[in-house]
């Protein structure tokens, strides 16, 4: 994947921050539920970015050759953030 699709999907990210935002400001209630889909939308779309990121960014290191004792450690920090609550 390349950087432009990355980028691609922060962009559907932020326009649905971007919509949620003006939901709060104008105030609709009405809006509620779109705005409760636009929450799980974001949510998810983040979570697709990480997932494309995090292997574009493994492929990276190993075609780097970082060090192994580094490239565990840079592993054990993704693996345990993406589980932590």
């Amino acid at each position: 994947m390349e950087n432009i699709a990355l980028i691609h999907r922060l962009n559907r990210v932020q326009g649905q921050i971007e919509a949620i935002k003006k939901s709060l400001v104008n105030g609709d209630k009405k809006e509620c539920l779109q705005t409760l889909r636009l929450l799980k939308a974001a949510n998810n779309a983040l979570k697709k970015f990480g997932e494309a990121y995090v292997t574009m960014h493994l492929e990276e290191c190993i075609a780097e050759d970082i060090p192994k004792k580094d490239m565990e450690n840079g592993l054990k920090e993704v693996i345990n953030s993406a589980f932590s609550f």
